[in-house]
């Protein structure tokens, strides 16, 4: 699969995104040693893969400690610069809108007002779309990379799209993705005006 990003000629990793070896049994969630020295001795040799298609490859240790430590200065600056006070419930909801569908996939964006709260939310595997109280369809990933970052949703093939407003619903993230405030608890229509 594509990588999330380039930089200067390496490839980054997104959201639920990780490297694998083409022959290998484990799993990077990182930029590790190993990875590093793949990408320097055969490059065609790394992959970049979703997470949950990794199938019986376990992760990395080296990866597993620099995740671990990262999360914890991010928990830590966190902490330090006051933002650890309870979000108002304004902030549990970001309003989005349609900006396209193709083959199945719904792009919705948030407003400018929006984006950084959405730029701090991460995305969790099995994150519905609800539309009349049933599931229409997966939030995919959320794409942060772009200057109006948009959450790319998989439509069931039997669900009927209907345009308008939709808005995600947040909570607190689980503890694989403790490094950001909120994570997406699903999206849903919202009230029209």
């Amino acid at each position: 699969m594509e990588p999330a990003a380039w930089r200067e000629g390496v490839p980054l990793i997104g959201d639920d995104q990780v490297y694998v070896m083409k022959r290998g049994t484990v799993y990077h969630g990182s930029w590790c040693q190993a990875v590093a020295d793949r990408w320097a001795s055969a490059p065609r040799g790394l992959l970049v893969a979703m997470l949950a298609e990794v199938g019986a490859r376990t992760p990395c240790r080296e990866c597993a400690q620099l995740v671990k430590a990262a999360r914890a200065t991010a928990r830590d600056r966190h902490t330090r610069s006051g933002l650890a006070q309870q979000p108002t419930p304004a902030d549990w909801v970001v309003p989005l809108r349609v900006v396209g569908l193709a083959h199945g996939v719904l792009f919705l964006a948030a407003g400018a007002e929006h984006r950084g709260r959405l730029r701090e939310t991460a995305v969790e595997p099995a994150t519905p779309l609800y539309v009349g109280g049933q599931r229409d369809g997966m939030l995919v990933r959320l794409d942060a990379g772009r200057a109006e970052p948009l959450l790319v949703v998989q439509m069931d093939p039997r669900a009927t799209f209907r345009d308008g407003p939709y808005q995600a619903r947040l909570r607190q993230p689980l503890q694989r993705s403790a490094s950001k405030p909120f994570a997406v608890a699903h999206i849903e229509r919202a009230q029209e005006a």
